[in-house]
């Protein structure tokens, strides 16, 4: 039997065969790294998902279909566009749990997946700027000395100032102290 390029894909260098059989029992790899992504992720998931995730191998349109309701009622339901209580009460009958279960999973506010939330620093991470400053060399914007105010040379840490259009307009003066970065 010749396998899919989806399961030949590798994950962390591991490879994940498919499971043997539609019968899915949770023991091969590729199972449990599913159920511990669905485990971390469920709060971020939306209500059609979870439900799918829940009637599975039946689908929605399935379902829907057997209740006598378009597929397109059932997401609007669980999108929580039209909240169709009765729906929702057969939905938590098929899904075995109660109509407030299923309430709270299609009203609730998801949470942001673990994907698009910045991680925390590691705990040896320097807390402020200041750490920074051990690296070496500094920044310097302008050499404020007098011979570079009387247009004499520039100090040879300093950039060279900008010339006007006609060279003869001098560097306007810096607003407050001038601020260098030691990196």
């Amino acid at each position: 039997m010749e396998s899919s390029a989806f399961f030949e894909r590798e994950t962390d260098g591991v490879p994940l065969p498919p499971p043997p059989s539609r019968n899915r029992d949770g023991l091969s790899a590729l199972e449990r790294k599913a159920l511990y992504r669905v485990h971390t992720e469920l709060p971020a998931m939306p209500a059609s998902l979870v439900v799918q995730i829940l009637l599975w191998p039946e689908k929605i349109t399935d379902w829907a279909r057997d209740e006598g309701v378009t597929p397109a009622l059932v997401y609007n339901m669980l999108g929580g566009f039209k909240p169709y209580h009765g729906l929702r009460e057969r939905l938590a009958q098929r899904l075995g749990v109660t109509k407030g279960a299923v309430d709270h999973l299609i009203d609730a506010r998801r949470q942001q997946p673990s994907t698009r939330k910045i991680p925390e620093p590691p705990p040896d991470f320097p807390s402020d700027d200041v750490a920074l400053s051990g690296a070496g060399a500094a920044i310097v914007t302008r050499d404020p000395s007098p011979a570079t105010e009387a247009g004499g040379p520039a100090s040879p840490t300093a950039p060279p100032a900008p010339s006007g259009s006609d060279g003869d307009d001098p560097p306007p003066e810096a607003a407050g102290p001038q601020i260098a970065l030691d990196l």
